[in-house]
């Protein structure tokens, strides 16, 4: 599978996603600017102790606290983007190039899954994406389930280059804002497309353009065109739904 994004597949109608907003935060957010993706697969990073945490549990498709390292996630440094494991924590850094980043789970791909994560803005903007892929066939066919740092959500699917957002962005009180961190969770099954935050379900959508099994990866993106975005994940989990 092409780890490369092109930037078409993320460029969402900005009309209508501003149409389908709910409640809105107290200053108003940008319209989507989600950015092609960049991803070399050069192998970098390195590992200390896990922070105290849940314990994930034994019998997980994927278990990581990224404590040491998982090989099977794709880290690297460019000038566009980064992906290194600090303090037991899977950092993702979009550098302003107007590319997002993605760090897919090589050799797994899956039809249905359950993907639980803990994820926190750590640096830059907070109109953001921090989430994740599922069902990736290529680099234009993939589902993307996401929230930011200033408390929106959405579901997107992209189909042979065209993204359409299914869900959102829509602002919700259950996604923790600034640098607190949440606890994401994204199940993909059948033709249901499920997104959690913190417990709480966001949104539940009925699709089944995407229904083969695909790859699954972890994401960010600072939304306006040369801004800056720095995400932490941990303790990620990847189940059978």
């Amino acid at each position: 599978m092409d780890p490369r994004i092109d930037a078409s597949s993320f460029c969402a109608s900005r009309a209508s996603a501003r149409g389908q907003r709910g409640k809105q935060p107290p200053k108003d957010r940008k319209p989507i600017y989600l950015l092609g993706v960049i991803l070399l697969l050069l192998v970098a990073g390195c590992a200390r102790p896990t922070p105290s945490g849940s314990p994930l549990p034994s019998d997980a498709l994927v278990a990581d606290d990224f404590s040491p390292p998982n090989v099977g996630w794709a880290r690297f440094d460019t000038e566009q983007s980064a992906v290194y494991v600090l303090a037991g924590e899977l950092y993702l850094e979009d550098r302003g190039k107007d590319l997002a980043v993605y760090s897919p789970l090589i050799g797994h791909e899956h039809a249905d899954v359950q993907i639980d994560v803990d994820v926190r803005h750590v640096q830059g903007a907070v109109n953001n994406w921090m989430g994740v892929l599922c069902r990736q066939q290529d680099e234009d066919n993939y589902y993307l389930l996401a929230i930011s740092a200033d408390g929106y959500y959405l579901i997107l699917r992209v189909i042979n280059g065209e993204a359409m957002a299914l869900v959102g962005p829509e602002y919700s009180e259950v996604i923790r804002t600034g640098k607190a961190a949440n606890g994401l969770r994204a199940r993909c099954e059948a033709s249901q497309l499920s997104l959690w935050a913190n417990g709480e379900k966001l949104a539940t959508y009925q699709d089944d353009s995407l229904m083969d099994a695909g790859g699954v990866a972890l994401f960010a993106d600072a939304v306006q065109r040369g801004e800056i975005v720095v995400v932490a994940f941990d303790d990620f989990v990847l189940t059978s739904p």
